[in-house]
């Protein structure tokens, strides 16, 4: 079962997705009798786990590794370390992973820097409040109006943004800024760190058996430049739709240059020139440097129009695709009329070419949301899409 975009609902066990590009999480209880299901443990996690003297930390080690490999078995068989920080070896996303005395939880993002905390009930975290909060925090929460969760949520924030940063020396108190204080069992802020990052903040309370809760808090890096791709088979809507967009939330748009190339040719084109298309492409989208950037398709149309047209695997195209990943792909259905075009090709095999970057997409993990309907619909169908990923 999926929960998406509903942090009221979150499951145990399960893989929650919270949008935002891409975030799953996965949270559940530490139980012994669970442990014997971690059978993807990496070779360093494997040697760490047989270091461990305390049953009961090992149990929240392998917990942790266990909460990530529900989100995809793959993912904890990947873990390696960069000093005492978790990460994937393949470049497959971003992991935090956390727990507490009885809860673990992990998360995975496939492109952005993310962190991940469990926060039992402390009445500690009142008289340390001066180590993690500012003196202007500390006044925001002692006037909210429940200041014992507002501390629990701004210490989870801060310790979440702390790994999602990986900077050495960062101060909790002093360098991670809340623009936010929580007066809810969930919701959502913003923050920011002193070099100018910043953050989008989601928790959630867990409540428990005997009433108390255990406080579930992320954290997701915003990035410089969000990079949302339009995609699909032809006479799809594409260009008009990705244009439309691009005015509507006041975005830069980048044309399909392919489509630019191939007029300036004129002649029957093969394997080179997607090529050579790539190439220019690739110096395209390194340029574009705006906030918002909506792009009229990208590597992936070159990679199914090799494999499709050519029968060819070009590993530049994937390295480009790799190196130039979206945060965002809107997957177009063909359900307009197709419209003649000297470019166009596919009249009557518009659907089978419409899987064809369905199963690319699925197979590759990367975000993406179908966009269907006429006119209007389609128009409020893809600004619905792209709300409901917003950081």
């Amino acid at each position: 079962m999926i929960i998406e975009n509903k942090i009221k609902h979150m499951m145990s066990a399960e893989v929650n997705k919270l949008g935002l590009f891409g975030l799953n999480v996965v949270f559940i209880p530490i139980n012994e009798k669970r442990i014997d299901q971690v059978k993807s443990l990496s070779p360093v996690d494997l040697e760490r786990s047989m270091k461990f003297k305390s049953e009961k930390k090992k149990n929240q080690f392998l917990s942790a590794r266990l909460a990530l490999s529900l989100i995809d078995h793959k993912l904890s068989k990947d873990i390696a370390y960069e000093g005492k920080r978790p990460l994937l070896k393949s470049n497959s996303g971003e992991i935090s992973l956390s727990h507490s005395q009885i809860f673990a939880a992990a998360a995975w993002h496939p492109t952005l820097p993310i962190g991940i905390d469990v926060e039992s009930e402390r009445i500690q975290l009142e008289n340390i409040s001066a180590k993690f909060l500012s003196i202007k925090e500390i006044d925001k929460i002692e006037l909210s109006k429940n200041p014992k969760l507002a501390r629990r949520i701004a210490w989870g924030a801060k310790e979440s943004i702390y790994k999602a940063a990986k900077q050495k020396g960062l101060s909790l108190s002093k360098d991670i800024i809340l623009d936010f204080v929580a007066e809810s069992e969930n919701g959502k802020g913003i923050a920011s760190i002193t070099d100018g990052r910043k953050y989008s903040i989601g928790w959630r309370l867990i409540k428990k058996e005997d009433k108390t809760t255990e406080a579930l808090v992320w954290a997701v890096e915003k990035p410089e430049t969000l990079k949302i791709v339009l995609t699909g088979p032809e006479s799809c809507g594409k260009t008009t739709l990705s244009k439309l967009l691009s005015d509507h939330f006041s975005a830069t748009h980048v044309a399909e240059y392919a489509r630019e190339y191939l007029e300036l040719k004129k002649d029957k084109y093969d394997l080179t020139d997607l090529i050579s298309i790539n190439n220019t492409q690739m110096v395209i989208q390194k340029k574009t440097t705006d906030p918002l950037v909506f792009f009229d398709t990208d590597a992936l149309t070159l990679i199914i129009w090799a494999t499709d047209k050519f029968s060819a695997e070009v590993d530049d195209f994937e390295i480009s695709l790799k190196n130039n990943l979206p945060h965002l792909y809107l997957l177009c259905r063909p359900d307009l009329p197709w419209v003649h075009d000297p470019q166009r090709e596919n009249p009557i095999d518009r659907n089978r070419i419409f899987q064809l970057y369905d199963q690319a997409l699925r197979s590759r993990n990367i975000p993406f949301e179908y966009i269907q309907g006429k006119g209007e619909a389609r128009m409020k169908n893809a600004i619905i899409a792209i709300e409901n990923q917003m950081l």
